[in-house]
């Protein structure tokens, strides 16, 4: 028997590594909407988070990466062509390295934006254009909220809104 610990440790212990950092944001997502993502992650699923009838693709970057930096990193987040309700964009905004804590909450900002709001022929979005358009950026306490606001509108009286305890 190995120790399996030891070796999630090893494997994904250094949460500043791009493919690291990537699955604890989704992981944040999922916390910040207060429920359990289940037993295992699914590296190739359709979409990052399901959360009732919403569906989000999560990207993730931050200024400090895990190799030695001259100076913070460019932030840009990749768009993917996926059938999403929305993205949530997540930034670890610390830039100073000795300071970089991913498991600070206060460290993150977080944008919810509507997949139907960005633009189809874009293949990536810069944080000037993010800022600029959607706003400084929430906090994680924030998050579960603004995602909330993302749930698709149901016709007033629906069987569906009913079973989803909407007012109707």
């Amino acid at each position: 028997m190995t120790d399996l610990d030891a070796f999630l440790r090893w494997n994904s212990g250094h949460l500043l590594e791009n493919r690291t950092r990537g699955a604890y944001a989704e992981w944040l997502v999922h916390r910040a909407l207060g429920f359990d993502p289940g037993q295992h992650r699914v590296e190739w699923a359709e979409v990052d988070v399901t959360f009732s009838s919403i569906t989000l693709e999560v990207k993730s970057a931050a200024f400090v990466q895990s190799w030695q930096q001259a100076r913070p990193s460019t932030i840009s987040f990749p768009i993917e062509p996926r059938a999403a309700t929305g993205y949530v964009f997540c930034l670890l905004a610390e830039q100073d390295p000795s300071l970089v804590n991913p498991q600070d909450l206060s460290q993150w900002l977080f944008w919810v934006v509507p997949t139907a709001k960005l633009h189809r022929d874009r293949r990536s979005i810069g944080l000037q254009a993010l800022i600029r358009t959607y706003g400084d950026g929430l906090r994680f306490e924030e998050l579960a909220n603004r995602i909330e606001a993302l749930r698709p509108a149901l016709p007033e009286g629906s069987r569906a809104a009913a079973e989803m305890d909407l007012p109707c």
